[in-house]
């Protein structure tokens, strides 16, 4: 009888914890990155056959992404500090001189579960062209980064 009972007593625990909410975060929940394409000259959508992206978060250059494997569009992490801008560098060869931009922008925090905690809402964004070498000018596409949906920028080559 002591046996039956423990055994239905541990079945029962095992249902009910299995009742609470999960705890998972989504990647479309966290704070989103910045969705960059690239556009010839005459306005035409370009694939690069490498590309290399480091970006200052305030404590160096940090290498964000080296390909040389034919791409489209980039996805870059920005700052989540409070700073109020983030610098990124931009080449198509490993050794070669790189276009800088400076990403400007105000920011807002969402609170979104317990799982993901808090995103930034980069707003006001207003990228600039500080050093022009393959990049040759800059397309505002967006003014907010709330998601990845949308390109955010096109880089001119």
């Amino acid at each position: 009888m002591n046996r039956i009972f423990f055994l239905l007593l541990i079945f029962f625990f095992s249902v009910s914890s299995c009742a609470s909410e999960d705890d998972i975060c989504l990647s479309a929940d966290t704070t989103a990155r910045l969705k960059v394409k690239f556009k010839t000259s005459e306005g035409k959508l370009k694939t690069l056959d490498s590309v290399y992206v480091n970006v200052d978060y305030g404590n160096g250059l940090q290498e964000i992404l080296a390909t040389q494997s034919k791409t489209d569009s980039l996805l870059i992490p920005l700052r989540i500090d409070e700073s109020v801008s983030t610098d990124i560098y931009v080449s198509t060869s490993k050794i070669g001189p790189s276009s800088k931009i400076k990403i400007k922008y105000t920011t807002t925090s969402e609170y979104v579960s317990t799982a993901c905690g808090i995103k930034k809402i980069y707003n006001n964004i207003e990228p600039i062209l500080e050093i022009s070498n393959e990049v040759k000018s800059i397309e505002k596409n967006q003014t907010q980064i709330a998601d990845e949906a949308k390109t955010h920028i096109f880089l001119i080559f």
